[in-house]
């Protein structure tokens, strides 16, 4: 009987940890957006190899994070600007080597690297 409860309470522990971790990823005002890269590439100060990552901002905050496979590898500071219009799709724009505007599919905002 004791080890029974042991379990569950371990058992419930674990799921009210985790429970921040999803409220986090379905947070409003939170967009994300895949970036594949090809070639090497700099985001704020990482720089990135190629392969998939996911870019990830949150309205009124001004950093975007950069995350491979679920994990964080990093962070860019950012600021918010207005686009003329919805993006119809979501874009990384680049110059050089060097991430510098992503727009969110529907939104018209976009967050401009600094």
């Amino acid at each position: 009987m004791r080890i029974r409860a042991t379990r569950s309470l371990a058992t419930l522990a674990v799921l009210l940890l985790a429970v921040p971790v999803f409220a986090a990823k379905n947070a409003p005002g939170t967009k994300s957006t895949v970036f594949s890269v090809h070639d090497p590439t700099t985001i704020g100060q990482t720089q990135l190899k190629p392969g998939d990552y996911t870019l990830q901002a949150v309205d009124g905050q001004n950093e975007v994070d950069i995350l491979q496979h679920g994990k964080m590898i990093g962070k860019a500071t950012c600021h918010w600007i207005q686009l003329p219009a919805k993006s119809q799709t979501s874009q990384v724009l680049t110059d050089s080597g060097k991430v510098t505007q992503i727009n969110f599919e529907g939104d018209l905002q976009a967050a401009q690297l600094d």
